[in-house]
């Protein structure tokens, strides 16, 4: 056999130095040594029972985070975007109507999205960094009369986080499906999703749960 041509990339040869960080940004966050110790455990195969089990005790978790009875709470292995794509196809059938807040780009994000399913996608708009009242967002659904309103509980792109108190009985009264993005949210303000009347919220452990988020992508669902 003829010798490599490309020899080993001496920089593999040792280990990388990790410097300490301080991360006080969006995401990520710095782990406790708590969960960082809790990743030298013994790998698990997907299919083993301990593995069954740990998936159902997140789900418990995620109920609490989110302080939702509901069953259908799971965690998918994916961005945010992953959630959002999956509350968002799973909710609107080709040629429903749907309003979506935008007051920065994850609401232009939630629009692009459901227009590509085909959805007829209606927005009320406000400046980046501003809210909604709770009687524009009725007068909004009274106007279009849509299957879901959209709303994005944290806005990353400008720090708002927006109040929701109010909002779910309006979806309840005008019999659309409340969905919200607390992706930047949740872990960093109470949801209360049964009290608030919220049907559908997405999250990510990458950015207000500092515990998970650090470690590992996994987007949160609640449907």
């Amino acid at each position: 056999m003829s010798s490599l041509s490309v020899l080993p990339p001496e920089c593999l040869l040792q280990p990388f130095p990790v410097p300490q960080r301080l991360m006080l940004g969006p995401g990520p966050s710095n782990v406790p040594a708590r969960i960082a110790a809790a990743g030298a455990q013994p790998m698990l195969g997907h299919l083993h029972t301990e593995t069954i089990e740990i998936m159902n005790q997140i789900k418990s978790g995620i109920q609490y985070a989110f302080q939702t009875r509901n069953r259908v709470t799971l965690a998918v292995s994916g961005p945010g975007h992953a959630a959002m794509e999956c509350a968002i196809f799973n909710s609107l059938e080709p040629g429903e109507s749907v309003l979506i807040a935008v007051n920065g780009i994850w609401g232009e994000r939630a629009a692009e999205i459901a227009g590509r399913i085909g959805a007829k996608v209606n927005t009320v708009v406000t400046s980046a960094g501003g809210y909604f009242t709770n009687e524009e967002i009725e007068q909004a659904l009274d106007k279009y009369r849509p299957v879901v309103f959209f709303l994005t509980h944290g806005e990353s792109s400008t720090g708002v986080v927006h109040p929701i108190d109010g909002i779910g009985d309006l979806c309840h009264k005008y019999n659309c499906l409340f969905l919200v993005d607390s992706v930047a949210a949740l872990g960093g303000t109470p949801i209360c999703m049964d009290e608030r009347g919220i049907a559908m919220l997405h999250a990510l452990a990458l950015q207000s749960l500092p515990a998970w988020g650090p470690l590992f992508k996994m987007c949160l669902l609640y449907l």
